[in-house]
């Protein structure tokens, strides 16, 4: 039953709009599937670390205002920066319409993009508290079993978004560059915005 739970809520986690989508999708468009892959396994990175943090009762090191507060403006910081790096990259993505169907290397940055984005997301620290601490009751293997759900409908979901993101690949145009350009580059400044006011509330900023 565990894992079956698991499963659902790795599904469920993974396939929820954020950061880490967009920026596989943005990814997918210009480098094809390795690239898009290698931030969803870059992104794997974070969720493994909020687990074992939450899972080996760390739980309290998570709620520290100081914890949060760095991660919530780092977070911003990356965010307005990958989204005006996406708006301006569109010529980049037309570079690629000339060698649609060639799949290269997965790039380094993919993948510590991934990661970073991953990690840098003031939600996971709320999912982990709540759903750490309380699998964290559970008996040894059951838990094990929760996180192997967990981590096996994460990894459904990323190769279901690479092979998504890279499909588009092949209808490279100028008008899709620029589209995906910008509706990406928006999103992720629009994720920044929401995150940054989020953190300014929490804060008593304003």
């Amino acid at each position: 039953m565990q894992i079956f739970l698991g499963l659902l809520m790795g599904v469920v986690y993974a396939a929820a709009p954020g950061p880490v989508n967009i920026e596989t999708i943005r990814r997918g468009v210009k480098g094809g599937f390795m690239d898009s892959l290698a931030v969803q396994i870059g992104s794997s990175v974070g969720r493994i670390v909020y687990a074992l943090l939450a899972l080996l009762g760390a739980g309290l090191l998570l709620q520290g205002e100081s914890l949060q507060l760095a991660i919530g403006v780092f977070g911003t910081t990356v965010l307005f920066y990958l989204g005006v790096n996406a708006i301006r990259d569109w010529r980049g993505l037309v570079n690629q319409a000339g060698e649609v169907g060639a799949q290269t290397a997965p790039s380094r940055h993919a993948f510590w993009t991934g990661a970073t984005l991953s990690l840098a997301n003031p939600l996971a620290i709320v999912f982990w508290l709540s759903i750490g601490s309380r699998v964290a009751q559970e008996p040894g293997l059951e838990s094990t079993t929760f996180l192997l759900g967990f981590f096996a409908g994460c990894a459904v979901v990323s190769l279901f978004v690479s092979v998504f993101a890279s499909f588009w690949q092949t209808r490279l145009t100028t008008k899709v560059a620029l589209s995906v350009s910008w509706v990406c580059g928006l999103v992720l400044i629009g994720f920044g915005l929401r995150l940054g006011y989020a953190v300014g509330l929490t804060f008593n900023f304003w």
